[in-house]
């Protein structure tokens, strides 16, 4: 391909970021719905209207609640404190209550205490049949006979008015304290505080009937109970006793202490050889105590004679004598050295100084060893003590063995009693409190508010109900102009024009409204024309990759504009005092001549005629001809300008146009712009905004390349400037600061 190569700073933005271009900034969301605004009154219409009709045919209905209190009497009263600053609510009671509130049981007995099989509001809500299940059973009726329907009997209308009462009837709790609401919602206000009050009535009935049941059961069972135990503890009485006096157990007068209940703690009681073992062992225990701290008293002092460390020694340190011949010894030492500083060795004073702290030191030994003698003796008889009393304990102990043979199967028989009194004692305060209480129960729920009759209807809310359905509408007609956009797949940016391998977007024009001859039959500059003319300065001015006098203009599929822009360029070439000449070379439907809506137009006869140029129409649009090679339209069959045509008519007319323009057909369809190309100085690819898809220019790309044809870049044309992104949209609004006029 002889496409020449771009500087660095020429080859256009980089392909957008996939995830950046997934993103929709608000204004453009904005300037979406503005684009669909039809498609979205459609939808919120369509829908708010039915939603209206229906929210406005829904019939009144009135709410009257009634409100319980449960757990009333479940907790014993213990703690003011811990009740009154953090009460705690046993959810799982709570919710038990609301589930028996809900229970089929409760609604049966409602209607049947009210009566309410008979109630005309109920029969009427019992023979309505909603609408969707009118169409479908009409549908039905369609392909299948349906089987005739038979009279409910007297059990079904009944289950069938309690299953509607758990529709009309919503049981509450917050979850956080004891209040039970019972709220029943109905057409007329009557039946509303009826049924809310009867649901009350029936569930304190209920509760106060299952305790009384459940008082008479334990009252009986109780009853059938207290004549075989009162037999039972006689028995264990008696083998106990017999037992004792059989083995002879004299048990000590000693004083019971008392039990947790207040009773004494009868076990038997304790023997005279219980006792002596008892404080035997408290005295072999005190003695064992006093041997270790004398045995660790010799210890200490054998360790400090050993070591020469008489300080050492607390009962040295501590005696008085020891302490009087320490600080003699410390005198005669001082005297001594301070002697052995000024006289010599051999002095009689000296030596007889020394003598006496020998003697001294003499002393204080014999003193330490006397203590060390005192603490053996003392060891000797603690030691002595022990073995006393562990032979004197071993001798109890044997037999205490003897004793705790007969006293274990005592011990038995004892407990076997004790049991026995206890249960039965249990029984009797029972049977006592349920015989006392059986005529006393009361629910443990207290009715704090009955319902009233509602003085006006609690609902629909209607206001509330059509701002959700507008709102919803809205959002709804909102999100599917979204999609509509969404599903549009064409290219609506220059930047995705860049994206695009081997394209460049030269630019961007606007749609228009009326003709092209309109456009520049007026005076006045528009928007429109300031974008041709900044594509054409490029054409003319730009960089050298982008400069061209013959160009052709081509498109991926058709009507995407290739024809008015091609003409567009031609006439800004005129109105800037240049000529351009437009060769029509889509010769199987010229459409060049129609777009400008000129059927003939008088030809210049004074200049040789070849049968390529038999077409050339002059003055078209001021400085603009426009040439349709007719002659060769029908020439041997063929549908396609060949190169060499072109070749000669260019080299015929080239000299005298300023800018040559090819209008070709579509390059996906037919070769004819990828042929001719090869006579041009480059392609321009027209690409209409918000309908050709990316995939689409890719093959009409792959096309073009096949061919090695020059691309100078791509126009994205038709384009709404109202529905384009920030960065398109800016130069429309400089436009409009300079007082241009819109396009169209």
């Amino acid at each position: 391909m002889n496409t020449l190569q771009l500087p660095a700073s020429f080859n256009g933005p980089a392909a957008p970021d996939p995830m950046a271009t997934q993103q929709v900034s608000p204004l453009h969301a904005f300037s979406i719905m503005n684009r669909h605004r039809l498609a979205i009154a459609l939808v919120t219409l369509g829908i708010a209207v039915p939603a209206g009709f229906g929210i406005f045919s829904l019939r009144p209905y009135y709410s009257a609640s009634s409100i319980l209190i449960v757990g009333t009497r479940q907790a014993p009263f213990r703690d003011l404190q811990a009740t009154v600053s953090s009460p705690e609510v046993d959810t799982v009671a709570v919710n038990s209550e609301v589930s028996i509130l809900r229970s089929p049981a409760i609604a049966r007995a409602v209607v049947k205490k009210l009566d309410l099989v008979d109630d005309p509001d109920v029969r009427e809500a019992l023979d309505h049949v909603p609408l969707t299940k009118r169409i479908i059973n009409a549908v039905s009726r369609l392909f299948v006979t349906p089987p005739p329907q038979l009279p409910m009997t007297p059990d079904e209308r009944l289950q069938a008015t309690s299953l509607l009462l758990d529709q009309w009837v919503t049981i509450l709790n917050d979850g956080r304290s004891y209040i039970i609401t019972i709220t029943a919602s109905m057409n007329n206000a009557q039946t509303s505080a009826r049924i809310a009050n009867a649901y009350a009535d029936v569930y304190l009935d209920f509760k106060r009937h299952m305790k009384i049941s459940a008082t008479w059961q334990a009252n009986a069972l109780l009853d059938e109970q207290i004549a075989p135990l009162r037999e039972r503890l006689r028995k264990a009485e008696q083998a106990v006793q017999a037992f004792r006096e059989k083995n002879g157990l004299i048990a000590a007068e000693l004083e019971r202490a008392p039990g947790a209940n207040g009773t004494s703690n009868d076990n038997g009681g304790t023997t005279v050889t219980d006792q002596q073992l008892i404080q035997m062992n408290r005295e072999l225990i005190t003695a064992r105590g006093d041997l270790e701290s004398r045995r660790a008293r010799y210890a200490e002092i054998r360790n400090a004679l050993n070591n020469g460390s008489v300080d050492s020694i607390p009962d040295a340190v501590s005696s008085p004598l020891i302490q009087q011949l320490q600080a003699q010894e410390a005198q005669i030492s001082s005297r001594a050295a301070s002697l052995s500083q000024t006289v010599m060795d051999g002095n009689p004073d000296l030596q007889s100084v020394r003598a006496a702290a020998a003697q001294v030191r003499s002393r204080i030994g014999a003193e330490v060893h006397r203590i060390a003698n005192s603490a053996a003796k003392e060891l000797a008889s603690a030691e002595a003590r022990v073995s006393a009393l562990s032979a004197e304990v071993n001798r109890l102990q044997g037999q205490v063995t003897a004793e705790n043979e007969a006293d274990v199967t005592l011990r038995q028989l004892q407990s076997e009693a004790t049991a026995a009194r206890t249960v039965y004692q249990d029984y009797l305060g029972r049977f006592a409190q349920t015989s006392t209480q059986a005529e006393l129960q009361v629910a443990e729920a207290d009715l704090i508010s009955r319902a009233d009759t509602p003085i006006g209807p609690y609902g629909p809310p209607r206001t509330q109900y059509m701002a959700i359905a507008l709102l919803f509408s809205l959002i709804a007609g909102a999100g599917s102009a979204l999609i509509i956009d969404r599903m549009r797949k064409g290219v609506r940016s220059t930047a995705e024009l860049d994206a695009i391998p081997g394209l460049f977007a030269l630019g961007l024009v606007p749609a228009f409204a009326g003709t092209l001859s309109r456009q520049y039959a007026s005076r006045e500059r528009s928007a429109y024309l300031e974008t041709v003319e900044s594509i054409r300065s490029v054409l003319s001015f730009g960089h050298s990759r982008f400069r061209a006098k013959v160009v052709l203009v081509t498109s991926a599929e058709q009507a995407e504009g290739k024809t008015t822009f091609a003409l567009s360029l031609a006439a800004n070439t005129g109105r800037c005092g240049q000529r351009a000449l437009v060769i029509d070379c889509d010769m199987r439907n010229p459409s060049a001549m129609r777009v400008m809506g000129a059927v003939s137009i008088v030809r210049n006869n004074h200049m040789p005629v070849d049968p390529l140029l038999a077409g050339l129409e002059r003055d078209v649009l001021p400085g603009v001809d426009i040439l349709t090679p007719e002659g060769m339209m029908h020439r041997g069959g063929r549908a396609m300008l060949l190169p060499e045509e072109l070749g000669r008519i260019l080299a015929q007319v080239g000299s005298q146009y300023d800018m040559i323009l090819l209008d070709t057909p579509p390059a996906l369809a037919f070769p004819d712009a990828a042929v001719l190309s090869r006579q041009t100085d480059g392609v321009v690819m027209v690409v209409k905004w918000g309908r050709t898809s990316a995939s689409t220019l890719v093959q009409a790309m792959r096309t073009l390349h096949t061919y090695d044809a020059r691309t100078l870049g791509a126009v994205l044309t038709q384009a709404p400037p109202h529905s384009l992104g920030e960065a398109e949209k800016h130069p429309f609004r400089i436009y409009s600061h300079y007082g241009l006029l819109p396009p169209g």
